[in-house]
C-alpha cells in the first residue's frame, strides 16, 4: 500500500490539517460523518475505532454532540498518526497491525472512505481485502460496524478508485457477518453507508429515529 501512503503524505504535505489532505477537497464530511454515527446513543461513555482515521476529523465531530467519546484511531499513513497523537494526546492512534495484534474490543467501528483507493491493481482482490477486513473489524465490535463507501452505480470511475457494488457487499454480509443489517444511501447520490449490527444489539425507537 505504499502507493496510498505516499498519495495521502503528499495531499497533507500540501493542504496540511484539513479535508483535502484525506482526499475529500468538496467538503461534506458532516454528511458522512453523521451517516456513520446517527445510531450511536449513549448518555454514558462509550468506545469509538476510527478505522482509517485520517486526520480524526470524526472524532471532533463526535466531540461535538457527545460528551464522553473513548476515540481510537487507525490508519497506514504515519504523518497522520504523529499529527493526531499531538493533536489529542488523550486518544490512542494505532497503525492497522497494532489494531489487529491487540484483542480490544470496541463499542462502535467506524470507517470514511478507508476502502476508495485501490490496495492493489486488481479490483477482486482488493474486494477479497476489503471484505476480509470488514470480517476482522466486526469481530471487534459490540454494538455495530458503520462503514462509508462509493457506489458502483456511476457514469465515470476515476482510475485507481475502488467503487463498492451494494449487492455483492449486502450478499457477502448477510451471508457472513449478520442479516441484521442497514444500507443507507439517503445522504449523497454516489456513496452509501452500511451499517451491521451485532446480534445482541437491541434496536429501540431512538436507534432507528435518533433525531425524534
Amino acid at each position: 500500500m505504499d502507493h496510498i501512503k505516499i498519495l495521502y503524505q503528499d495531499a497533507f504535505n500540501k493542504n496540511g490539517d484539513s479535508p483535502a489532505s484525506v482526499l475529500w477537497p468538496k467538503g461534506r464530511q458532516s454528511e458522512r460523518f453523521f451517516a456513520l454515527s446517527r445510531n450511536v446513543k449513549s448518555k454514558s461513555k462509550f468506545s469509538v475505532l476510527d478505522f482509517g482515521c485520517g486526520l480524526a476529523h470524526l472524532k471532533e465531530y463526535l466531540d461535538s454532540s457527545y460528551l464522553d467519546v473513548e476515540y481510537t484511531g487507525a490508519d497506514i499513513v504515519d504523518d497522520f498518526l504523529n499529527h493526531n497523537s499531538k493533536k489529542f494526546p488523550n486518544s490512542t492512534f494505532l497503525t492497522p497491525d497494532e489494531l489487529y495484534a491487540s484483542e480490544k474490543k470496541y463499542d462502535y467501528i467506524l470507517s470514511s472512505g478507508a476502502f476508495n483507493i485501490l490496495y492493489v491493481k486488481d479490483k477482486e482482490e482488493h474486494k477479497k481485502i476489503v471484505f476480509d477486513i470488514l470480517e476482522k473489524l466486526f469481530q471487534r465490535t459490540t454494538k455495530y460496524l458503520s462503514v462509508n463507501f462509493m457506489t458502483d452505480q456511476v457514469d465515470f470511475q476515476q482510475e485507481g478508485a475502488y467503487h463498492q457494488n451494494i449487492i455483492e457487499l449486502y450478499e457477502f454480509c448477510s451471508k457472513n457477518l449478520t442479516k441484521r443489517l442497514e444500507i443507507d444511501q439517503s445522504y449523497m447520490p454516489f456513496e452509501f453507508t452500511i451499517t451491521l449490527w451485532k446480534d445482541q444489539t437491541i434496536l429501540k425507537p431512538e436507534h432507528i429515529y435518533p433525531n425524534e
